[in-house]
């Protein structure tokens, strides 16, 4: 059927219809999550020889979920189904939950994980996108770290600013702020830049008194390690 506008109602409906297999799959991955999270819990590297293979399922089912429900986000966003949740939220609780959800993982390669945040901090921002962006990044810190991952958060210039840095080689060029090639897809790695655009879309909507959020890539903390801020107003 031809709508008014000349297009193919079937294709109008098409983006619909892959956000319901998105969120399909996401649905069977949480319950792939739980049962590999059940198992390694239930095992130790002593007695269980395939425990090294079960981190690595973990982690890499974990980093599938983050990026559909990120393009899940992204599409309600895009239509204008996303009430955004702004509330005034302690800051060392939202890093305590991003390392109690992340620590298991980090521990298997031995990676350690340090917050420093002053224990009063409170902000305004929408607490499940900003942890959404945090859980993301540290999964993919997880990669690149050689052993240790710092998250750091304060007050700068009146924005609230969240540091997580790696001891690990940095961002690649193209992944810097502000570069050339920065938001692009690298065929060679693999990397379509979901991450760092949903943060800054995140970021974007984070808005107060004419200020915008905003995120940065750089190299220049542990050892030239790479280091993801995001900053809010």
């Amino acid at each position: 059927m031809i709508d008014k506008t000349g297009k193919d109602s079937k294709d109008m409906q098409f983006p619909a219809f892959l956000a319901s297999i998105a969120h399909d799959m996401k649905n069977s991955l949480g319950m792939l999550i739980t049962t590999i999270d059940e198992i390694i819990a239930g095992c130790s590297s002593e007695d269980c020889r395939s425990k090294p293979m079960f981190s690595r399922l973990q982690y890499e089912s974990k980093r599938v979920n983050n990026n559909l429900i990120q393009l899940l986000t992204l599409y309600r966003m895009d239509k204008s189904h996303y009430n955004l949740n702004i509330e005034y939220n302690s800051v060392p609780e939202l890093l305590e939950d991003a390392v109690i959800q992340n620590r298991p993982l980090l521990e298997f390669r031995n990676i350690s994980l340090r917050t420093e945040c002053q224990e009063d901090l409170s902000w305004f921002f929408d607490r499940d996108l900003i942890a959404g962006v945090l859980n993301n990044v540290l999964n993919n810190a997880y990669r690149y770290a050689n052993g240790l991952i710092t998250i750091t958060a304060g007050v700068r210039d009146g924005y609230l600013a969240i540091d997580i840095a790696d001891d690990g080689q940095g961002y690649p060029d193209y992944m810097l702020t502000g570069s050339a090639g920065s938001g692009t897809i690298n065929f060679s790695t693999g990397s379509t830049g979901l991450g760092l655009y949903f943060a800054s879309i995140v970021a974007e909507m984070h808005n107060n008194r004419g200020k915008e959020g905003y995120i940065r890539t750089s190299n220049c903390n542990i050892g030239g390690g790479g280091c993801f801020s995001i900053f809010l107003p």
